[in-house]
């Protein structure tokens, strides 16, 4: 895999080219093919903006049995999970859709700590953020189980025990949806500074997850 730049910060875009060499069970680039993805950080998330699909200049595979062959070969269906799982890779890029998240110190749910109502808040907000940004493919509650720090059990049990004045959860558990409440979106802006009271405004990712693409 090769990009175009070394950072990937709020609204930058990137330009990805990867080839045969990159298939790792996730996609299939068939050979004489490579691919040029254009993404930008949107709020957090890996959106796709464009995708380029290069023949490498041979008489066989500018041929049109080749070409079909190539194609009918290219499986990019989960393209968005591994662009995630490589741009999330320490040892390579080490991008984190937290990093667009607001300032939080989550601890209190590792320790087990009586959790106030500004707790749950900023716990349902993480929780609607992350469905909004993480690739539909990879489990919500295990990501952030271990952002926490806890398991993905202790994670479930803290999700049903939000009071509902604070958020209201659409569909059943294993879904993923929900809305913060009026109540709870005022009781964030009101503990954070005005530089993050700025992104909780202006990010479409913090208050609610409606199962659409909002990007």
């Amino acid at each position: 895999m090769k990009i175009n730049n070394q950072t990937f910060n709020l609204n930058e875009e990137l330009i990805v080219s990867i080839d045969q060499e990159d298939n790792d069970g996730l996609i299939n680039i068939p050979k004489n093919i490579n691919l040029d993805i254009n993404i930008v950080n949107y709020f957090g998330k890996i959106v796709i903006n464009s995708i380029s699909i290069n023949h490498l200049q041979d008489e066989i595979s500018l041929s049109k049995t080749g070409l079909e062959q190539s194609l009918n070969n290219l499986d990019i269906k989960l393209l968005d999970r591994f662009l995630f799982k490589q741009l999330s890779d320490k040892a390579t890029f080490n991008y984190s859709p937290f990093d667009s998240f607001l300032d939080y110190d989550f601890t209190i749910f590792e320790k087990s700590r009586r959790i106030s109502d500004i707790d749950w808040s900023m716990f349902a907000s993480l929780y609607i953020f992350a469905c909004n940004v993480i690739p539909e493919s990879i489990k919500v509650e295990l990501t952030l189980a271990k952002k926490l720090r806890i398991s993905e059990e202790s994670f479930k049990r803290f999700l049903k025990k939000i009071p509902e004045t604070i958020f209201r959860k659409t569909g059943h558990l294993e879904s993923r949806g929900g809305n913060l409440t009026f109540d709870a979106e005022e009781m964030i802006k009101k503990n954070l500074t005005d530089e993050q009271s700025k992104l909780f405004e202006d990010s479409p990712f913090l208050k609610f997850h409606s199962g659409s693409d909002l990007a």
